[in-house]
């Protein structure tokens, strides 16, 4: 039986959890083009991902990568909380809470744990762990440095 954080998108009492859940595409149009920025003097520059909330550095552009074929997906949870989520190979801003859980999992052969900012604890999203490994971050609670 799925309860409590025994599946993705529950954040709990998390006082932080009011967030904005949802993200429409007028929010932020270009928001798949969250890569190299260049700059007139120094050539490209690596722009970093911030928690939306503190403006901690959680990742990077440069580690976005795709599975199922693609960057973003947008997924709904057990309770019918749609996140749209980019994929990750590292997010060394996040603390990972929890032991692995593979129910409702949304990536076939994953498990997932729930990610939060290390440094203010707002829900960011989820490592996921099978074949390999990468996080799950929720779009709308990053920002670009």
């Amino acid at each position: 039986m799925i309860q409590g954080e025994t599946y993705p998108g529950f954040t709990g009492e998390n006082p932080l959890s009011s967030i904005l859940m949802f993200r429409g595409e007028s929010d932020s149009p270009d928001r798949d083009n969250l890569t190299t920025v260049k700059d007139e003097t120094e050539g490209k520059q690596e722009r970093a991902l911030l928690c939306a909330v503190c403006q901690t550095p959680i990742t990077t552009a440069k580690e976005r990568i795709k599975k199922q074929g693609k960057h973003l997906h947008t997924f709904f949870n057990p309770t019918g909380v749609v996140y749209e989520i980019g994929c990750f190979r590292r997010a060394p801003g996040c603390l990972i809470y929890g032991t692995p859980s593979p129910e409702f999992a949304w990536f076939a052969g994953y498990s997932w744990q729930v990610v939060y900012c290390r440094s203010c604890q707002a829900h960011l999203g989820w490592k996921f762990g099978g074949e390999d490994e990468f996080f799950g971050l929720i779009v709308n609670r990053l920002t670009e440095n």
